[in-house]
């Protein structure tokens, strides 16, 4: 087939040299209905602000009467008491209130011009309602916006000159500064309160950002980070005062046969109810964290060996017999019964010895380590004395033998062991 006669079959099919439809615009999900907090604070302070201002331009207004024609009339009142609650509408309605709301704010920059020039330039209420403007403009979207308002002020003037005509009357009596003073007076206070309020929003985010970033999500204990920082911070106290702290790291028992046998959920709650069980035993004082998985660490503060061993000896104890009463009631067949562990301690008290945070952690890990290898359900404790000499303190049915072989020096005795 020639080649014009290809080109007229395919024009007459449509296929040759065919356009592509442009798609419509779509929003991007991640600002997709972004900004209604932000409509709705500042509609609180257009209504305000625009309610007042009506009364700044209405004595200018009134006493031109025989010059002002009744649509000027109502159109201010139309914008000092209809466009705030049509504006709000408008932005929430749009896909991007926030941007929508930027377009408001425009339009009352415009408006502030046009009355500026219908006001024939009057000094006070044509400076408070340029002032009230720019504030508006300025705290929502800063200098841009700021700047953008100001172009719109200008055309406002511009379209109000070009509608009106120009008339010069700056001179501003008694009853124009009294018709200005509630603008002057209420509007910043209004603005001073919405800033005081989203202050106090934005410090309680701040302090909730803050916790969340510092606190395990499923436990509610310090996490990692902020527990390896805390255990910095009185280790530092320590070796500058001499004061007695304990570390101890703890690990559930066979953990992960409850995850495999119940599911996870069971032992998410496993974990959440023996963070609850340390919150309860030990003191708002004492660092505790969640150091990872089924890991928990703590540090009593102003704490020695012994009553650091007493604390801990009584959270076993506790767990057994929360072990003891979920097991009764498994073979009882209850349903509701909870899958609880018994935890594995490794404490070491301070000393002087531990020239950083992490020889103190390596030496409780080396505890913890040697609990589980002694039978778990148990605690050691390796106590190291200010010339390096270590003393292991062991519980579980092995733990005696392979402690009195690698300790060197100190005698070993069982505490806490299951009888």
């Amino acid at each position: 087939m020639p080649e014009s006669q290809q080109d007229d079959s395919a024009r007459a099919d449509g296929s040759h040299d065919r356009r592509r439809v442009p798609s419509p615009v779509t929003i991007d999900a991640a600002i997709a209905g972004r900004g209604k907090r932000f409509v709705r604070r500042l509609y609180r302070l257009r209504a305000i602000g625009l309610g007042i201002g009506f009364f700044c331009v209405a004595g200018v207004f009134y006493q031109h009467t025989l010059s002002t024609p009744l649509w000027l009339w109502a159109l201010l009142i139309f914008h000092g008491f209809v466009w705030p609650h049509v504006a709000r509408v408008l932005a929430l309605s749009r896909p991007v209130p926030y941007r929508a709301e930027h377009t408001n704010l425009l339009i009352d920059a415009a408006f502030g011009g046009f009355w500026v020039a219908a006001m024939q330039f009057n000094l006070l209420p044509s400076v408070v309602v340029l002032a009230m403007m720019s504030m508006n403009n300025i705290g929502a979207a800063g200098v841009r916006l700021f700047l953008q308002g100001l172009l719109a002020s200008l055309a406002g003037g511009l379209v109000g000159v070009a509608v009106l005509g120009f008339h010069w009357a700056p001179a501003t009596d008694t009853f124009n500064v009294i018709t200005s003073l509630p603008m002057l007076i209420l509007y910043p206070i209004a603005l001073g309160k919405v800033t005081y309020d989203l202050a106090q929003k934005l410090a309680q985010r701040s302090r909730e950002m803050e916790h969340l970033s510092r606190h395990d999500g499923l436990t509610g204990l310090l996490n990692r980070r902020a527990w390896e920082q805390r255990l910095a911070e009185i280790h530092t106290h320590c070796m500058r005062t001499g004061q007695p702290a304990c570390l101890v790291l703890m690990d559930l028992d066979h953990f992960k046969r409850i995850n495999d046998t119940l599911g996870h959920a069971a032992g998410d709650a496993a974990l959440a109810r023996f963070a609850g069980l340390l919150r309860q035993r030990l003191r708002d004082v004492d660092a505790v964290g969640r150091y990872g998985g089924e890991e928990f660490g703590a540090v009593l503060v102003n704490t020695a060996s012994v009553a650091g061993q007493d604390t801990m000896h009584r959270l076993l104890v506790d767990l057994r017999a929360r072990v003891a009463q979920a097991e009764s009631q498994m073979q009882a067949g209850h349903a509701m019964a909870l899958a609880e562990c018994t935890v594995s301690m490794g404490l070491v008290p301070f000393s002087a010895a531990f020239d950083t945070p992490q020889s103190w952690l390596q030496q409780a890990d080396r505890a913890l380590y040697r609990a589980k290898r002694g039978g778990r359900d148990g605690m050691v404790v390796i106590d190291v004395g200010e010339g390096g000499r270590v003393r292991e303190v062991g519980a579980g049915p092995d733990v005696g033998s392979d402690v009195g072989s690698e300790a060197g020096a100190g005698a070993t005795h069982d505490i806490g062991a299951p009888h």
